[in-house]
C-alpha cells in the first residue's frame, strides 16, 4: 500500500512539473529553450507511463514508452540538425 501512495505522488508530481515545463514551451525565448523543454516533457510522460504501467500492472505499456523514447531522441537529433544549419545560413 505505501509503495502504490508513492507511485501516485510521483504521478502527481511528474504531471505537475509537465504542466510548468510547458510554459517554457509555449513561451520560450528561443528554439532551443522550446526544444529543451519539449524533450523534457516526452521524458516526464515516458516515466509517468512507467508509473502507470506498475500501478496497473499492464506491463506491456512500457514498449509504447520505449518507443516514444526514440522518436522524441530522433526528433531532438533532427531539430539539432535544423538549428545548426540554420545558424551556419545566417552567418
Amino acid at each position: 500500500m505505501a509503495q502504490e501512495s508513492l507511485l501516485v505522488s510521483a504521478f502527481y508530481l511528474l504531471v505537475f512539473t509537465a504542466v510548468l515545463v510547458t510554459y517554457r514551451v509555449l513561451r520560450g525565448p528561443t528554439l532551443p529553450d522550446r526544444v529543451v523543454g519539449l524533450n523534457t516533457i516526452t521524458t516526464k510522460v515516458v516515466v509517468i507511463i512507467a508509473i502507470v504501467s506498475v500501478m496497473r500492472g499492464e506491463y506491456y505499456l512500457i514498449d509504447l514508452g520505449i518507443v516514444l523514447l526514440m522518436v522524441n531522441s530522433v526528433g531532438g537529433l533532427l531539430l539539432a540538425k535544423y538549428m545548426e544549419r540554420g545558424s551556419r545560413s545566417a552567418t
